[in-house]
């Protein structure tokens, strides 16, 4: 069982020093197998936030994944760039992570989209080149291995491309999103009666806070069982806030009893 830390919306120029200490302190004490992000590493794509966001993401206790948000293209006030090379500044601060990664062994496949539209300042979209390059990548994928999934936009702010329910027959268990800093865990279903876990995480370590504290998501996760634990900011330390448990049966990803085993915290 992998357990994966789900990070998004950073937004570093716009951080909390004390929240970034804390942060890094919690991932080391629950050492994921993997970090993924997705998206909003900086508040306005400047080559002095990226340079702050590379020092975070090489204090990260477990190989990481990004993929850009809304905030790390170039920004509408700057219209050529954002025109022309809207994720230059991503690319050239950011060496070595692709914009669609994907990471893979025996248990796990996470695959990592760019739903980011350069001509749009906040909506996103699922886009056919995107199912494009996931089956292709799943065409390789080991017998009996968890999907994955992540991207920056949620469901509710992807205005166009396709909906969220055609991941689930693409075979995908886990969809990681952010973007709306709102802490939120769903079963989306699929028109075949298969399903999937959406699960958005807050911003974890910006003072560009909405509903919730800062957060983020700890997940243990198989092919057959999920547990998603959200942890979030206490004003000294990260705490766990909530749990779900789900369990998957003939394809089909279900609410789970409280199990006998627990994420240890």
């Amino acid at each position: 069982m992998k357990t994966i830390a789900h990070l998004s919306d950073l937004h570093f120029g716009r951080t909390d020093a004390k929240v970034v200490t804390a942060l890094l302190a919690d991932l080391h004490r629950h050492k994921p197998d993997l970090v993924i992000i997705s998206g909003d590493l900086t508040q306005r794509a400047r080559s002095h936030q990226f340079a702050e966001a590379r020092v975070f993401l090489s204090r990260l206790p477990a190989p990481v994944l990004v993929v850009p948000g809304n905030h790390d293209l170039s920004p509408l006030y700057r219209p050529l760039a954002r025109l022309f090379q809207p994720r230059a500044k991503f690319h050239l601060n950011l060496p070595g992570h692709d914009p669609m990664p994907v990471w893979q062994d025996d248990h796990l496949v996470a695959v990592g989209l760019d739903s980011t539209r350069s001509l749009r300042w906040k909506s996103g979209a699922l886009k056919s080149a995107h199912l494009e390059h996931l089956e292709q990548t799943l065409a390789h994928t080991p017998h009996g291995a968890a999907r994955l999934v992540f991207l920056h936009h949620p469901p509710s702010t992807a205005k166009s491309g396709h909906p969220y329910e055609v991941l689930v027959d693409h075979g995908i268990d886990l969809v990681l999103t952010g973007h709306v800093h709102n802490a939120h865990v769903e079963l989306i279903s699929g028109i075949h009666g298969h399903s999937l876990v959406l699960v958005q995480a807050s911003t974890a370590c910006s003072t560009r806070l909405r509903e919730d504290a800062n957060g983020y998501c700890l997940i243990r996760l198989d092919a057959g069982h999920m547990e998603v634990g959200v942890q979030g900011w206490g004003g000294e330390s990260f705490h766990p806030v909530r749990h779900h448990w789900f369990e998957k049966r003939a394809g089909i990803w279900r609410v789970a009893p409280h199990p006998s085993s627990l994420m240890h915290y």
